[in-house]
């Protein structure tokens, strides 16, 4: 196992667990929606959705590059 692969393995390896940041996230802003539709506030529904379509943009963005990242490698 040469340096290159052993830098693949250990990029690959910490991209592995990066879904669960992401997944925390979604589950909190899925929460705050709740909370504002049972609250009738709108302004927190409002930022709720949009922050988890933010949040799911940027994770979206961020799994491809990595995917591209460690194809490359």
């Amino acid at each position: 196992m040469n340096a290159r692969n052993t830098n693949a393995a250990a990029r690959n390896n910490g991209t592995r667990y990066m879904w669960i940041g992401f997944a925390m996230g979604l589950a909190c802003m899925a929460a705050l929606f709740i909370a504002g539709l049972a609250q009738d506030s709108a302004g927190m529904v409002v930022m709720a959705s949009s922050t988890a379509a933010a949040l799911a943009a940027t994770w979206s963005a961020t799994a491809t590059a990595a995917k591209k990242n460690s194809a490359r490698s």
